[in-house]
């Protein structure tokens, strides 16, 4: 009997020794190399960190633990979040964006670096060549410089660009165009100048477009045949034209159109009038002309253009 409990009690032990043997890399596996030399050289550009956004960041520790850092069924970093705090603009960080982030974070899949408004340099163009990129947010901070984006592979997997409130000059890159899985592209109030680029029409998974808030001139360009738009925001810019063709195709499903503060001109297409999901409509600030099409919409949609006419605004004059 005693033989029998030695020999039980001996396979207990292997069976505890094979687990800790496959187990252990898993409990104390540390993070990729290349995550955490990157990671840290985000730090390094970071001056002034008062509210302690990177305080966890310490070489040496696994960076699957540190504040604002996920990994996913991995050892490879795949989230970076850093949501600043609006009611609180002192506590934010300040400093730059080291290019070896996106250089060495090869696996990053979600990026949000949102509301640090003393955050200054370029953007790091090698972001966009990340191989499973999936939404990337960066807004209200001061960078500025032009936007540059590779021709090369891109992630299929990117669905969201937001780069919303900051201060990026020149033109939007026709380059853009290859992301053709967006469904999301916000890049509203920025000092984006030139025209709206005709490789947006190769965009056609868009349901949200914004560039409101820019310095855009030219005409809305005739790209809409093939999109499923849910919002359209092109207000605050300086675009002059009419309201082009295909812009009858967004009927179905467009809810939310403005194109307030700019320079149209010509007349309100018939068609406007069959948009039946449009719960929105601003084209106030324009030069638009004629009768208005038959409307749900107040006077605040259609004021300051001065040569339309008909309810809801005054009759248009006989002669």
């Amino acid at each position: 009997m005693a033989l029998a409990f030695t020999s039980a009690t001996h396979h207990l032990a292997l069976v505890l020794l094979l687990l800790v043997t496959v187990l252990s890399p898993l409990c104390f596996a540390k993070c990729h190399v290349d995550d955490e030399a990157g990671l840290l050289a985000f730090k390094s550009g970071i001056t002034h960190d008062p509210s302690g956004f990177l305080s966890s960041w310490i070489p040496g520790t696994d960076c699957c633990r540190w504040s604002n850092i996920q990994c996913i069924n991995t050892d490879r970093v795949t989230d970076l979040n850093l949501y600043g705090d609006t009611t609180n603009p002192n506590g934010s960080l300040t400093g730059t964006i080291s290019p070896s982030l996106f250089i060495k974070v090869r696996q990053l899949s979600r990026i949000f670096i949102e509301d640090h408004p003393k955050m200054t340099g370029t953007l790091p163009k090698d972001i966009f060549n990340l191989p499973r990129l999936q939404f990337l947010s960066i807004k209200n901070t001061k960078l500025s410089g032009q936007l540059r984006i590779d021709i090369g592979p891109k992630s299929v997997r990117f669905q969201e660009l937001s780069l919303s409130a900051n201060q990026f000059t020149g033109s939007i890159p026709n380059s853009i165009s290859q992301f053709t899985h967006l469904t999301a592209l916000n890049l509203n109030d920025n000092k984006f100048s030139g025209g709206i680029p005709n490789g947006i029409r190769r965009l056609t998974k868009l349901t949200h477009l914004a560039l409101k808030g820019n310095q855009l001139s030219g005409g809305i360009p005739n790209i809409f045949k093939s999109f499923a738009l849910r919002e359209l925001d092109l207000s605050y810019n300086k675009l002059s034209g009419g309201i082009p063709p295909s812009f009858s195709s967004l009927a179905p499903q467009l809810q939310f159109f403005r194109a307030s503060h700019n320079a149209l001109t010509g007349r309100i297409p018939a068609y406007i009038s069959n948009f039946q999901q449009l719960d929105g409509l601003d084209l106030s600030y324009n030069r638009l002309s004629g009768p208005i099409p038959t409307t749900k919409f107040p006077a605040e949609s259609f004021i300051r253009n001065d040569g339309l006419c008909g309810s809801p605004l005054p009759p248009c004059k006989k002669y």
